[in-house]
Protein backbone atom coordinates (compact mmCIF):
# COMPACT_ATOMS: atom_id res chain seq x y z
CA UNK A 1 0.00 0.00 0.00
CA UNK A 2 1.42 3.40 -0.15
CA UNK A 3 -0.04 6.71 1.46
CA UNK A 4 0.13 10.40 1.00
CA UNK A 5 0.46 12.90 3.22
CA UNK A 6 -3.16 14.63 3.98
CA UNK A 7 -0.91 18.04 5.44
CA UNK A 8 -0.46 18.90 1.62
CA UNK A 9 -1.50 16.44 -0.81
CA UNK A 10 -0.84 18.11 -3.74
CA UNK A 11 3.33 18.27 -2.96
CA UNK A 12 3.70 14.82 -0.16
CA UNK A 13 5.68 12.35 -2.09
CA UNK A 14 3.25 9.03 -2.42
CA UNK A 15 5.02 6.98 0.48
CA UNK A 16 4.97 3.44 -0.63
CA UNK A 17 4.98 1.15 2.28
CA UNK A 18 7.88 -1.90 3.28
CA UNK A 19 5.80 -4.70 2.43
CA UNK A 20 4.55 -4.17 -1.29
CA UNK A 21 3.51 -7.57 -2.03
CA UNK A 22 -0.14 -9.50 -3.23
CA UNK A 23 -1.37 -8.49 0.03
CA UNK A 24 -1.28 -5.07 -0.55
CA UNK A 25 -2.04 -4.88 -4.27
CA UNK A 26 -5.45 -3.78 -4.35
CA UNK A 27 -4.74 -0.83 -2.33
CA UNK A 28 -1.63 0.09 -3.81
CA UNK A 29 -3.97 0.00 -7.00
CA UNK A 30 -6.32 2.13 -5.53
CA UNK A 31 -3.70 4.50 -4.48
CA UNK A 32 -1.89 5.23 -7.65
CA UNK A 33 -5.22 5.51 -9.66
CA UNK A 34 -6.18 8.41 -7.21
CA UNK A 35 -2.86 9.57 -7.72
CA UNK A 36 -3.02 9.66 -11.26
CA UNK A 37 -6.76 11.58 -11.03
CA UNK A 38 -5.79 13.95 -9.23
CA UNK A 39 -3.10 15.37 -12.73
CA UNK A 40 0.10 17.13 -12.31
CA UNK A 41 3.24 15.40 -11.46
CA UNK A 42 3.49 13.05 -9.45
CA UNK A 43 6.43 12.32 -6.56
CA UNK A 44 6.88 8.47 -4.93
CA UNK A 45 9.07 7.57 -2.24
CA UNK A 46 10.15 3.78 -2.24
CA UNK A 47 12.63 4.13 0.37
CA UNK A 48 11.35 1.94 2.54
CA UNK A 49 10.53 -0.52 0.50
CA UNK A 50 11.74 -4.04 2.45
CA UNK A 51 9.71 -6.30 0.05
CA UNK A 52 8.63 -6.36 -3.44
CA UNK A 53 6.66 -8.68 -5.89
CA UNK A 54 5.79 -9.00 -9.69
CA UNK A 55 1.76 -7.59 -8.53
CA UNK A 56 3.48 -4.30 -7.17
CA UNK A 57 5.71 -3.83 -9.99
CA UNK A 58 3.69 -4.80 -12.16
CA UNK A 59 1.01 -1.85 -10.88
CA UNK A 60 4.13 0.51 -10.80
CA UNK A 61 5.08 -0.16 -14.25
CA UNK A 62 1.37 0.15 -15.50
CA UNK A 63 1.00 3.75 -13.78
CA UNK A 64 4.01 5.13 -14.46
CA UNK A 65 3.43 3.64 -18.33
CA UNK A 66 -0.63 5.85 -17.75
CA UNK A 67 0.89 8.61 -16.40
CA UNK A 68 3.56 9.55 -18.84
CA UNK A 69 0.60 8.83 -21.66
CA UNK A 70 -1.38 11.06 -19.65
CA UNK A 71 1.72 13.80 -19.60
CA UNK A 72 2.02 13.27 -16.07
CA UNK A 73 5.83 13.15 -14.72
CA UNK A 74 6.71 10.74 -12.19
CA UNK A 75 9.27 11.23 -9.77
CA UNK A 76 11.20 9.86 -7.15
CA UNK A 77 12.55 10.99 -4.09
CA UNK A 78 14.02 7.57 -2.56
CA UNK A 79 14.49 3.99 -3.70
CA UNK A 80 15.37 1.12 -1.79
CA UNK A 81 17.62 -1.77 -2.78
CA UNK A 82 15.32 -4.38 -3.31
CA UNK A 83 12.93 -1.93 -5.69
CA UNK A 84 15.89 -1.35 -7.65
CA UNK A 85 16.30 -4.99 -8.02
CA UNK A 86 13.21 -6.17 -8.57
CA UNK A 87 12.96 -3.80 -10.90
CA UNK A 88 15.68 -4.62 -12.95
CA UNK A 89 15.40 -8.16 -12.59
CA UNK A 90 11.77 -7.81 -14.14
CA UNK A 91 13.49 -5.57 -17.12
CA UNK A 92 11.15 -3.25 -16.07
CA UNK A 93 13.95 -0.35 -16.26
CA UNK A 94 12.19 1.50 -19.27
CA UNK A 95 8.83 1.78 -17.79
CA UNK A 96 9.41 2.39 -14.21
CA UNK A 97 12.56 4.68 -14.66
CA UNK A 98 14.09 4.76 -11.21
CA UNK A 99 16.67 7.26 -11.29
CA UNK A 100 20.09 6.34 -11.47
CA UNK A 101 22.22 5.88 -8.50
CA UNK A 102 25.73 7.30 -8.23
CA UNK A 103 28.63 4.92 -8.50
CA UNK A 104 26.77 1.74 -10.09
CA UNK A 105 27.34 1.07 -13.61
Amino acid sequence: MAKKSSKDATSAPLTLDADLRIAVAPALRDTLLAALATGGSVEIDGGAVAQVDTAALQLLAAFSRDAKAAGHPVTWTGVSDPLQRGVAVLGLNGLIELPARAGVN
